[in-house]
């Protein structure tokens, strides 16, 4: 009960008059009963439940932030699932309006959430940025290295990705001349028309154009 005493009188600044007046009786009271004062009762069951309610009042819970959403992310996650059927490691390279480079992989059965998609620079093993990462929900989870302009422009790539893979990916290879998914240069006029490769376009399930 000391603790909720405590927590009360510190709360009598944020409370109105009317309630600090009554938060201040309560107080009172406690203490000239705990001090053997005569007359003086402890505090009943139900002013022990006004302490906590005054004090609730004096601190209310902050409304909830929203979650952010990248949209539907089961396109995306169905193209990771068709990919790792032919590789160990898929993964998806963009890039940022500003030129970072973005790189998207699942992560694995013994990750700290597995299956979510992580995105990172791309950088080595141990040395790379952590962006963040997306659950199968589409929720957006920002790591520490994702601070605000990073994080909006982003999430506006997750987005458009989420929305069309297939589009997003060959805008990044007509941008970059190299194909997304595994990284070589763009040769062949088709492929430098469809943004990657045909080898790419199987083993993802996206569509490669005309033969």
């Amino acid at each position: 009960m000391h603790n909720q005493l405590m927590a009360l009188h510190a709360a009598l600044p944020k409370l109105s008059q009317a309630d600090a007046d009554f938060a201040r009786s309560l107080l009172l009271q406690a203490v000239n009963a705990a001090n053997g004062h005569k007359g003086c009762q402890p505090l009943s069951t139900k002013q022990l439940y006004w302490v906590g309610k005054l004090t609730e009042r004096a601190n209310p819970p902050k409304a909830a932030t929203p979650a952010t959403t990248v949209g539907d992310f089961s396109a995306v996650a169905a193209l990771f699932a068709k990919a790792g059927e032919h590789l160990k490691h898929p993964k998806v390279r963009l890039q940022l309006p500003d030129g970072k480079p973005i790189v998207l992989s699942v992560a694995g059965a013994a990750a700290r959430m597995p299956g979510t998609v992580n995105v990172t620079d791309g950088g080595p093993y141990g040395a790379s940025k952590f962006y963040g990462r997306v659950t199968q929900a589409g929720k957006w989870l920002p790591g520490l290295s994702s601070a605000n302009e990073t994080d909006t422009a982003i999430v506006a790539l997750l987005t458009a990705f989420a929305a069309d893979p297939a589009k997003v990916a060959t805008a990044y290879g007509k941008l970059i001349g190299s194909c997304c998914f595994c990284g070589i240069t763009l040769t062949d006029q088709r492929s430098v028309t469809v943004g990657y490769g045909p080898i790419c376009a199987e083993k993802w399930n996206l569509p490669w154009g005309e033969k």
